[in-house]
């Protein structure tokens, strides 16, 4: 954890697929982890004691706030982390990661509007499984509904093992990072590259070109 910087800046260490970073719970500072992949957020045993069961748990991330109810108890939410941030809270709060950079903020209504100008929106269907899907394009084919699979830490696989041009959406990404495997599928490390912003609650992904 030495490679985590103070609680407003930001500064995140990349494990896996988890982010993890210093922040704030009910204004003591607390390890928190972002997984992206994870579709439920917990907090530990120990966190469990220091909170007030059933209330909102008040979450800082840099200079911003925000308030969620987190029922999940574990052992370890997430790489010693007392906080796991999944899917059930990015829904109602974007986050930014800049992945190139190790940054990472959260976002309010008129931040994700300036942070999303010159980023391009790549669409994400729930499937009735629970599941996300990306529009994959590999070479010169018709996008493909690919498995967005944010726990996994590597990029993008793909069906075969020639290819000279993989893009998501319009978007293109590093062929560096493609493996071959049965079913096409995106994982976290497809992003690590460059900036995002997780908007899940409503069915996207931004994606500096």
């Amino acid at each position: 954890m030495g490679g985590i910087t103070g609680a407003t800046s930001g500064k995140f260490i990349l494990m896996a697929a988890t982010l993890l970073f210093h922040g704030r719970v009910d204004n003591a500072r607390t390890t928190i982890a972002i997984v992206p992949g994870a579709p439920h957020s917990a907090i530990s045993e120990t966190l469990a004691k220091r909170v007030r069961q059933g209330a909102p748990v008040k979450i800082g991330i840099r200079a911003e706030y925000f308030r969620a109810s987190i029922t999940g108890v574990e052992t370890d939410p997430g790489q010693g982390a007392d906080v796991r941030i999944g899917q059930d809270i990015l829904d109602a709060n974007p986050i930014e990661i800049d992945f190139a950079h190790h940054q990472l903020r959260l976002l309010l209504a008129g931040d994700a509007k300036r942070a999303e100008r010159g980023m391009t929106p790549i669409p994400v269907t729930r499937e009735a499984d629970g599941t996300m899907t990306v529009p994959l394009r590999i070479d010169d084919a018709a996008p493909t509904a690919a498995l967005l699979d944010l726990l996994r830490p590597t990029g993008v696989v793909a069906l075969v093992a020639s290819t000279k041009s993989i893009a998501l959406g319009p978007v293109a990404l590093n062929t560096a990072d493609v493996s071959v495997g049965a079913k096409p599928s995106v994982g976290l490390g497809a992003f690590a590259k460059t900036r995002v912003i997780f908007d899940l609650g409503h069915g996207r992904i931004w994606v500096a070109a």
